[in-house]
């Protein structure tokens, strides 16, 4: 691999030889943040994704209890209004 700045063109100029290493090093951290962000997002929507279905199951559920609660309230009612508790 050659490098676009020789050894003799950096002694005679070290500014432009380091400004050419800390855009590479700038660059190199850049595709390493963004190869992170889309891990994490991808992590993430896969868990927002097992929390949605948990959620749905959940309320399903509360449903269910929630007629249930209502058709035992109607049922003391009636038998409160019978006399018979």
């Amino acid at each position: 691999m050659k490098f676009p700045i020789t050894f003799e063109e950096f002694k005679s100029d070290p500014s432009k030889a380091i400004m050419f290493l800390l855009l590479v090093v700038v660059s190199v951290l850049y595709i390493r943040t963004e190869n992170q962000s889309k891990s994490i997002n991808d992590r993430c929507e896969a868990r927002l994704l097992e929390c949605e279905a948990k959620l749905e199951k959940l309320s399903k559920q509360l449903k269910t209890q929630d007629s249930l609660c209502s058709a035992l309230v109607t049922e003391i009612t009636l038998y409160k209004k019978l006399g018979k508790i």
